[in-house]
């Protein structure tokens, strides 16, 4: 009886210590299994998305650029008081820097949006705003050449016609009054030049303001004015660089208040249209 009971209990262990070791091998399997899991498993989506990273300093310079517009007609006055209303430069800071490098801007700040970043020394500003008409002036180079101008003579023709002209299709004409009447020596007398030597606007000149003695003043000076008087538009450039072959040396507003202008080609008849004008006055 002792003999059966010490096989049974014998055999008992053995299927005993096979069981814990079929199980120690599976606990084995699966642990292997999942460790082989973590070397092998992809890197989390979070981590293979990418960013894009701005560095500080980028961010600070995309952040404090600032958008100057200048328009047709401004002068450079009004420019100035446009980049200190924009933080960009006090006017007087501006107006300094301008009289230490010599430089009469008038005119050659092209109309357009100019950004100038934050902050940007007077030199820096400057180089900005004269940018698009230093690479005009490289392109249309042979097309004032040919007319025996320069760039800046062509853009002083072209803020005269600015100030003149309120409707597109006359632009061309004027442009050949002034150039008749440079070819036969003749004083431009342009209003706008007087208006722009009082240094404030006028809707109508007095015999006296035609004697102000300036060289802005195109009722007693010879030829061309110094300078600009103001930002062309690109069709007032256009026209001084292209203007219509005709006979008029003289024009006068059709009426007081209108857009329109009357064209003569005689004293005599422009006498006539001025005339017609004085009609309409008040």
């Amino acid at each position: 009886m002792m003999e059966i009971i010490k096989k049974w209990v014998i055999n008992y262990y053995l299927w005993l210590m096979l069981g814990c070791s079929i199980l120690a091998i599976g606990f084995a399997c699966i642990s292997g299994y999942q460790v082989y899991q973590l070397l092998t498993l992809d890197t989390p989506t979070v981590s293979k998305k990418t960013f894009r990273i701005v560095p500080k300093l980028q961010e600070e310079i995309l952040s404090d650029t600032i958008t100057v517009t200048v328009s047709p007609g401004d002068t450079v006055e009004i420019i100035s008081q446009k980049l200190e209303q924009c933080g960009v430069i006090s006017r007087d800071d501006f107006f300094s820097y301008l009289r230490q490098c010599r430089m009469n801007l008038e005119g050659l700040v092209f109309e357009g949006e100019y950004s100038i970043p934050i902050p940007s020394t007077p030199k820096e500003i400057l180089s900005i705003l004269l940018k698009p008409y230093e690479d005009w002036s490289e392109t249309e180079a042979n097309r004032f050449i040919t007319l025996g101008r320069t760039s800046k003579e062509i853009i002083t023709i072209a803020s005269m016609i600015e100030k003149e002209a309120a409707e597109d299709s006359e632009r061309p004409v004027i442009a050949g009054v002034i150039y008749n009447r440079l070819k036969k020596n003749m004083k431009l007398q342009i209003d706008a030049t007087v208006i722009y030597a009082l240094g404030t606007h006028k809707s109508r000149l007095t015999y006296e303001d035609l004697k102000i003695d300036s060289p802005y003043n195109t009722y007693i000076i010879e030829g061309l004015p110094p300078g600009p008087i103001c930002t062309p538009r690109e069709a007032s450039i256009e026209a001084a660089l292209n203007p219509d072959m005709h006979s008029y040396f003289y024009y006068v507003l059709s009426a007081y208040g209108s857009k329109k202008h009357l064209f003569a080609e005689t004293y005599e008849e422009h006498l006539n249209n001025v005339a017609k004008y004085k009609t309409t006055l008040n």
